[in-house]
């Protein structure tokens, strides 16, 4: 793998204190001076890198998502069983690593600078194919799964999506109501369910 340029580094550098910034003030809070002034560079140098503050989210979703794919592989990848990986993954996506109140709050404030962002919208939907695809990519292994058709491995997908979500969102609300210990058991269950279950079938 070839060294990151200097104008990688930089940019990295910027999504990063951006990041840092949301975290600690909202992305009402994140201006451009602010986020110069925690990357130590000057406003113009932003300018530089990036047309605005919106390639910013763009890049920053993108950089985030890309460290959650690399730690949900590293989860599967020492294991050879399917049902082990999957289960590995499940274990990675309601853990601390994945739920927790920065990385959260982060793409809570990302998701709203997309209701008026088309483009950073597209950067998210692009976020949830990558999942479900990974999801689907892993239950593919699991004989239940393979005899399922094509829109079927969607919507199995998008389940498990949408529970990790609803999940995250609700213990991002009040952490205490919660478990995410008792969602990921019951997120396996479901698994185990609709692949020994054939969709239509109940």
């Amino acid at each position: 793998m070839g060294r990151k340029s200097i104008a990688d580094k930089r940019r990295t550098q910027i999504i990063q204190a951006f990041y840092r910034c949301v975290v600690g003030q909202g992305a009402a809070g994140a201006s451009i001076r602010k986020i110069a002034n925690e990357a130590g560079v000057l406003p113009s140098t932003l300018h530089h890198y990036f047309k605005g503050r919106d390639e910013i989210i763009e890049e920053a979703v993108v950089y985030f998502t890309d460290l959650i794919f690399e730690g949900f592989a590293e989860k599967m990848n020492h294991h050879h069983d399917a049902g082990v990986r999957l289960s590995k993954g499940i274990e990675f996506i309601f853990s601390k690593g994945m739920i927790n109140a920065e990385y959260t709050g982060f793409f809570l404030e990302c998701c709203v600078a997309a209701r008026h962002n088309d483009r950073i919208k597209d950067t998210i939907a692009d976020l949830f194919a990558r999942f479900r695809t990974a999801i689907m990519d892993h239950l593919n292994g699991m004989d239940g799964f393979a005899c399922l058709n094509d829109r079927q491995k969607q919507m199995c997908a998008s389940m498990i999506v949408a529970l990790h979500e609803g999940i995250e969102l609700q213990w991002f609300a009040d952490s205490g109501a919660v478990s995410l210990e008792e969602a990921l058991e019951t997120t396996r269950a479901l698994i185990r369910f609709f692949i020994e279950t054939p969709i239509g079938t109940t």
